[in-house]
């Protein structure tokens, strides 16, 4: 009984086998390959002044600098080495978030500004990791402008800052009781 066993099993194994269909190799050198054109936006990348960096203390807040060097590196890339910009640039982003921000600076525009601007260095990274290149180029794009948002919101702040409470001429700011008196009323 075992020696037919044997040789059942044997036909059984090389009878399943089924035959494989014919499957070209796929050109993985091309696939492989990021191909990034350079946004228009990469060169409209917003550039703190020295003067403003200098006014407003940016110099010593380490974390900002570093993405604002690591952006304008990113701004003249090398399409082979967009993984490792990518890569660099979400982890100073991570170290900028976790690290307490200036005075001037630590407020809920500045704050949600920069977790948008590490949004798009995600979007980017995945774009990339799955060799998506019209979405990478989009994505890229989106990132330069969310970063000038960045700057123009913190020079905005740092405007804002300056200004005193009293230039309407009203010593304390009036706030509207929306209980005592809607807003839409007619009083």
């Amino acid at each position: 009984m075992r020696c037919l066993l044997i040789p059942f099993f044997i036909l059984i194994l090389f009878s399943c086998k089924g035959k494989k269909p014919n499957t070209q190799p796929i050109n993985l050198e091309k696939k492989n390959k990021v191909e990034i054109t350079s946004p228009e936006s990469a060169d409209q990348v917003i550039h703190l002044t020295p003067e403003f960096i200098e006014e407003n203390e940016i110099n010593l807040w380490a974390d900002f600098k570093k993405l604002m060097d690591a952006m304008e590196d990113i701004s003249q890339l090398n399409p082979e080495g967009i993984m490792t910009y990518l890569i660099e640039l979400y982890k100073i982003s991570i170290a900028l978030v976790k690290n307490p921000f200036p005075q001037k600076f630590n407020k809920l525009p500045i704050y949600s500004r920069v977790k948008v601007v590490q949004t798009q260095i995600i979007k980017c990274h995945y774009y990339a990791s799955n060799n998506q290149n019209q979405k990478l180029n989009q994505a890229l794009d989106q990132l330069y402008s969310e970063y000038n948002i960045l700057i123009s919101r913190m020079i905005s702040m740092a405007e804002e800052n300056k200004m005193p409470l009293d230039t309407l001429g009203i010593d304390l700011p009036f706030f509207q009781d929306s209980k005592m008196n809607p807003a839409l009323s007619k009083k």
